[in-house]
């Protein structure tokens, strides 16, 4: 068995470890957010971990309301300046904790009277060390190159942090069970399997999501293009108006990540307008309505608290990629140019 489906496979016990090894932690941390009147987060990371990172910055501005940014990390690490930081808390996410301007990024924020929190997968990375405080994603080793466990691993966590900052205890609660929710989506495994063959020859595509979803849209393209060197690009479904869409051909498929949410009507409508212009799209959704629309589609569970479901589509696509990935002929652990740990300055 590759690595990477092997790793797919063990998330529902690495995401057990992952909710129960941080709750704790996750809840003293919020807490003493509150306690410093911290008033604004900026998170730093790259690659699935800034994919991640987006995502944390969905969910803790709408679940808390506390305005989130993304940071440059070439700010500290290659133009050396300093950042007016009090009253903010600065996250680095890295599965590795080794990547040089992400530790230069935290270092100067600490410096500069920031409150830091690492969330890697090695307790003892350089990362790790800077921060004041620490998040263990507990999964064990990840050898695929193509992150799978660890991101699903970062997406629970800033979900159960931002859980923590609303006081939302249903919803901390609801999380505990991610153990049974990603079995749930893993069972849907012979489903992606039997309709990945219409996808053969795909060289190109789109990714849409919205919302909380968006994040998780700009990961399926991520593993696509990393495992099949397929150029799928992501878009946020409203963003992909603005220019984007000009791009669109019949030999172009579309694929919407659309968890019922407030989204839905307008990832509804750009379906209808995609399918006027004989574009083929592939839904992940849970809208009967859209699903119907779709040429095919991946239904995701109805019954689940409306920001739990990214977290159901997240091994759907992580299973779609390594399928594409293996009818093409690749090797799914070894892609070209790529390796585990990238250093970046």
């Amino acid at each position: 068995m590759h690595k990477m489906l092997k790793e797919i496979y063990e998330q529902p016990s690495a995401m057990k470890r992952c909710y129960e090894g941080n709750v704790e932690t996750i809840r003293l941390i919020a807490k003493n957010i509150k306690d410093r009147n911290i008033n604004n987060i900026i998170f730093v990371a790259r690659g699935s971990s800034d994919n991640a990172a987006t995502f944390g910055k969905y969910i803790i501005e709408i679940l808390s309301g506390i305005p989130v940014g993304l940071a440059a990390p070439s700010v500290a690490s290659l133009y050396k300046r300093d950042l007016q930081l009090e009253k903010t808390c600065v996250i680095g996410v890295s599965q590795s904790g080794q990547s040089e301007d992400i530790c230069s990024f935290l270092d100067m924020a600490k410096k500069n009277r920031a409150m830091t929190i690492a969330i890697t997968n090695n307790p003892t990375s350089k990362l790790s060390l800077i921060a004041e405080y620490k998040l263990n994603m507990n999964v064990g080793d990840e050898e695929a190159v193509a992150a799978t466990k660890s991101f699903t691993a970062e997406i629970v966590l800033l979900e159960l942090f931002a859980a923590f900052l609303a006081e939302d205890d249903k919803l901390v609660f609801e999380l505990s069970n991610i153990e049974n929710i990603i079995e749930d989506a893993l069972s849907k495994e012979g489903l992606i399997k039997e309709n990945i063959e219409r996808f053969r020859y795909m060289n190109e595509c789109f990714i849409l999501g919205r919302g909380v979803s968006f994040p998780i849209a700009l990961e399926f393209a991520l593993k696509i293009q990393e495992t099949s060197y397929v150029r799928a690009k992501g878009f946020s479904t409203s963003d992909f108006r603005h220019g984007p869409l000009a791009m669109i051909d019949k030999n172009i498929p579309v694929f919407i990540v659309a968890p019922s949410d407030e989204t839905i009507e307008d990832n509804i409508e750009i379906a209808e307008r995609l399918i006027r212009e004989g574009i083929d799209i592939i839904t992940f959704s849970d809208s009967d309505k859209l699903n119907k629309k779709a040429c095919k589609y991946v239904e995701i569970r109805k019954d689940l608290n409306k920001f739990i479901k990214p977290l159901f589509v997240v091994p759907l696509v992580q299973l779609f990629s390594y399928y594409l990935c293996m009818l093409k002929g690749n090797d799914p652990d070894k892609p070209r140019h790529l390796s585990k740990v990238t250093i970046t300055k």
